[in-house]
């Protein structure tokens, strides 16, 4: 399911705010997981952003993923289906893609 747009759901219980999704709800589940472990464990948007790319390229969905961590950025990425995903953490926001 593709959720959009300023009025995306929220996931009160996670702090995390659906900005664009493309992919199923249990690798979306998985992902939450990973970028909230991040978020507690590191401090710098680029260790967060290598933390959460990691733990995606190391599981089952296989490797290639991409992420971007930050306060402001521009975007436009290729992705393949069902394997994208921007969200805002508290003040900082997360771009998840698998290409290739």
């Amino acid at each position: 399911a593709t959720v959009s747009g300023p009025d995306a759901m929220s996931d009160k219980k996670s702090e995390i705010i659906f900005k664009n999704v493309d992919m199923t709800d249990e690798l979306k589940e998985v992902l939450v997981g990973y970028i909230e472990e991040a978020f507690m464990t590191k401090q710098r948007p680029k260790d967060i952003a290598k933390e959460i790319r990691s733990k995606c390229d190391a599981s089952a969905e296989g490797k290639f993923w991409n992420v971007v961590v930050g306060r402001q950025y521009g975007s436009d990425v290729t992705h393949m289906a069902k394997k994208y995903m921007s969200v805002q953490f508290r003040d900082m926001f997360v771009l998840v893609w698998k290409s290739g």
